[in-house]
């Protein structure tokens, strides 16, 4: 019995030992399992913690904006070259050489002896000009007289009857009617307008402006092989040329793109969705900001072949093209951001030209933390300093970034009349120079020539006539800035300028017999009435002289010296 008593308590004491062994190895199992999950929420963590790192090395961002937070001087462009200083870097001139600009805008002298309103305008209509437009359509005119049975209906023009021709166009254009059919400007039946009756017909109208050519077709298809404007090259270029050779642009010039209606066939049409015609030939001005006097203009053309007319079309290219005349003058360049890069500064600068202008947010030589709105609050805004120019990150509204840069500030000077906007000087700058050659676009459109045309030289040189009708008011206003009987209103130049280019070729209308007598009548009463007014004009202006010298060769007593003889012969 106590044998098996003893057997029993050792198999009691085996069962606990084992149970003791299972329990501890169970233990250490849990452990280990909890010591490899710690194991992995570890390598977790620490995976966190490595991409997290990570982001921060590749964030350019955020490392610029510790930079700025931890009181670094500089931030890099993306290129990892360009350099921007964040402190305004120490000048050691009172003026910087490009800033010191003493001009002013002035008419040349070609262009001073021009006092009226005719006079102005033949500065850029040039008789040279005329005479090619004349020489071409009258060749074109001979070219085409087997198609018509009678020699009246085809007969040659002459320059009066084409300035006639030009007046009706502007006179269209001052009643906003260049769109209007013409049988409606025609009409007899009380709708119509008399003027455009009493200059010329209908038929004969239509027939100039069909006819109207500026280059000799004959030899076009030789010359389009090396020139894609070669149907109105010669004439364009004259105009540009008469345009930077009578008036001498202000300090701030504006560049930027004009885009005249077109929907027909042409190799080099743009379509440009943020303009009012949205499809046209794109035209690159260079105007004043002020009297929005354009000085320069080129047509673009696309790709142009091999030879002398082949250049460039980058937006720097096409800048140094529009600013050759002004180069070294000290001016100063406003533009959008298709012009805008950091090389034309340096380049404009080379020249004596400072620029002003947005940047697109895609270029390399921008600080990341210039370019990204997030974290930024609205009216606040981040300078950066380089040897040349100025950059200028500011936040207009929530998420919105505008970045400009200047080669003519040099400081981080606020505009404090823009209130709680907070605005940089550069921009409340831009903002005043940047329209220079939209407005020149809108009051081209308000008062326009342009017809409804399949011919794209016609378009070409619609623009002119609109620019030249602008330029000549502003040569016109600064030659009789003294006068008190000055034209001011634009709409009352133009109207002048129609009847001026109409006067001679009415006046020699009203003698033609075969007109109806009544249509005969009514234009030799104008003509008539032309001719007083005229006289009227000369004495006034003799009796001025007279009186002047009356002035100056009286004696001190009050008694006059000159004789009333040598009154008669002046």
């Amino acid at each position: 019995m106590e044998r098996k008593k003893q057997l029993n308590l050792m198999r009691e004491e085996d069962r606990s030992y084992l149970q003791r062994l299972l329990m501890e190895s169970s233990d250490s199992e849990l452990s280990a399992v909890d010591d490899e999950s710690e194991g992995e929420e570890d390598s977790l963590e620490e995976q966190l913690q490595n991409t997290d790192t990570e982001q921060e090395i590749t964030s350019e961002e955020e490392s610029d904006r510790e930079d700025e937070e931890s009181g670094k001087e500089f931030v890099f462009g993306k290129d990892k070259t360009t350099k921007w200083a964040l402190q305004i870097p120490v000048v050691t001139v009172r003026t910087r050489r490009h800033n010191i600009v003493n001009l002013n805008s002035r008419v040349k002298e070609s262009a001073t002896t021009a006092k009226t309103v005719l006079e102005c305008w033949r500065c850029f209509f040039t008789d040279s000009l005329l005479a090619i437009i004349l020489e071409n359509t009258n060749k074109f005119i001979e070219s085409q007289k087997d198609r018509y049975d009678r020699e009246r209906d085809c007969k040659f023009t002459d320059l009066s009857e084409l300035k006639a021709f030009f007046g009706l166009l502007y006179m269209a254009g001052f009643l906003r009617n260049s769109k209007l059919n013409t049988s409606d400007l025609w009409s007899t039946d009380g709708t119509g307008v008399e003027f455009f009756r009493l200059v010329m017909s209908r038929k004969r109208f239509h027939f100039i402006l069909q006819s109207l050519r500026f280059d000799d077709k004959a030899t076009r298809s030789d010359r389009k092989l090396l020139d894609k404007l070669a149907p109105v090259r010669e004439v364009f270029d004259i105009f540009v040329q008469n345009c930077r050779e009578s008036y001498s642009l202000g300090e701030y010039v504006t560049i930027d793109e004009m885009l005249s209606k077109f929907r027909g066939r042409c190799a080099f049409r743009q379509y440009i969705p943020s303009k009012p015609g949205k499809y046209g030939i794109k035209i690159f001005s260079l105007a004043d900001s002020k009297t929005f006097y354009t000085g320069n203009l080129e047509v673009y053309v696309g790709k142009q072949p091999e030879g002398p007319f082949y250049v460039s079309n980058s937006a720097n290219d096409v800048v140094k093209r529009l600013v050759r005349p002004i180069a070294h003058s000290g001016r100063n360049i406003t533009a959008d951001n298709w012009f805008t890069s950091y090389e034309l500064v340096l380049d404009l600068l080379k020249a004596n030209l400072t620029y002003v202008g947005t940047v697109r947010k895609n270029k390399r030589q921008l600080p990341p933390s210039f370019t990204s709105p997030v974290g930024r609050e609205p009216f606040t805004t981040r300078f950066g300093f380089d040897r040349h120019c100025t950059l200028v990150s500011y936040i207009p509204k929530r998420r919105k970034n505008v970045i400009l840069i200047s080669s003519m500030h040099h400081d981080s000077t606020i505009d404090e009349t823009t209130g709680n906007s907070n605005k940089p000087e550069i921009v409340t700058f831009y903002n005043a120079t940047k329209s220079g050659v939209d407005v020149v676009d809108k009051l081209c459109a308000t008062y326009s020539v342009a017809r409804n045309t399949k011919r794209w030289p016609m378009t070409i040189f619609y623009t002119m006539l609109n620019v030249a009708a602008i330029n000549a008011q502003v040569i016109y206003l600064v030659n009789n800035k003294e006068s008190s009987h000055a034209i001011l209103k634009r709409r009352h130049f133009i109207k002048v300028l129609a009847q001026e280019l109409t006067k001679e070729h009415l006046q020699k209308r009203s003698h033609v017999v075969n007109l109806p007598r009544e249509l005969r009548k009514r234009t030799l009463a104008i003509s008539e009435k032309d001719k007083e007014t005229e006289h009227n004009e000369s004495s006034t202006t003799l009796l001025c002289v007279v009186g002047k010298m009356r002035d100056e060769m009286c004696n001190k007593e009050g008694q006059c010296q000159i004789d009333l003889k040598d009154v008669c012969i002046i």
